[in-house]
């Protein structure tokens, strides 16, 4: 026990961010830290904002060891060895009143839980359709959205072929895939919002999993640019990430209706 505590205690001295590695088959999120591996609830599609805040407040006290909110301080309790690697349960005693006790996180928890057992897939669906349409009008201002019929006939045809050559998609959206789905054009993996954001800060330190030359490319008219306006399409809980031309950009926004015209009938004549 005094290993297992010294080995989180250096840890937690390095000073580096903890790190997400993957999904167990659970849903379970492994995250590491130094040398020590945690084990953790992952946040649920769909939560409500309250579980989603009480959960994340109970990771960032694990991965942290002090709650941000009752100052609580992390303990361990060693039962025993799990593919040859000391393992032990950890010990948060939150203040009864923390959003990350187990009084209140356990029973919201559950109420979620039950109440996404007692809905039916296409209500699951609908909701999770409506959470990503709101997160990306949330991120695109009005003026920016598509309204070219023939770009929306354009995009769906670009995400069927997406789909056809995508071959990968993270371990949230396997566990739960009734959520948004991410992809950055070009890539062949699809991320839940999550993983997208890890990806999205990969992306800003220079990580990108696609071609510099992709990178500049116009996903429209595919010419390579210097300059490319950011576009993102949603359909459905697929969000598709990529850049456009500002010749594309332009065209994307254009109407294809005709303006009104004002009438100079009878009737008009008549109200004056």
């Amino acid at each position: 026990m005094s290993e297992l505590k010294a080995a989180l205690a250096d840890a937690y001295a390095r000073g580096d961010d903890p790190k997400f590695r993957s999904v167990a088959a659970n849903g379970d999120e492994i995250w590491s830290m130094g040398t020590a591996l945690f084990v953790l609830p992952a946040v649920p599609a769909g939560a409500p904002p309250d579980l989603e805040y009480a959960l994340r407040v109970r990771r960032d006290a694990i991965l942290s060891g002090t709650c941000d909110e009752c100052n609580a301080s992390l303990g361990a309790d060693l039962f025993g060895r799990l593919g040859g690697v000391e393992a032990a349960t950890a010990i948060i005693a939150h203040r009864r009143n923390c959003p990350a006790s187990d009084e209140n996180l356990f029973p919201q928890l559950r109420r979620f839980r039950e109440a996404r057992e007692s809905t039916s897939t296409d209500e699951i669906l609908d909701a999770a359709s409506k959470a990503t349409r709101l997160m990306v009008e949330e991120k695109v201002p009005v003026r920016r959205m598509i309204r070219s019929k023939k770009f929306e006939m354009w995009s769906r045809r670009l995400l069927d072929e997406t789909l056809a050559v995508s071959t990968g998609k993270c371990g949230h959206l396997q566990v739960d895939p009734a959520q948004t789905w991410n992809i950055l054009l070009g890539d062949t993996n699809w991320n839940c919002n999550q993983c997208w954001e890890y990806q999205s800060q990969e992306i800003a330190r220079g990580n990108s999993p696609i071609s510099t030359q992709e990178d500049f490319t116009c996903d429209h008219c595919r010419t390579v640019k210097e300059n490319l306006e950011p576009l993102i399409l949603r359909i459905g809980t697929f969000v598709l990430h990529g850049g456009l031309c500002q010749t594309c950009s332009k065209r994307s926004m254009e109407t294809n209706e005709k303006p009104r015209r004002k009438r100079n009938g009878a009737k008009r004549r008549g109200r004056r």
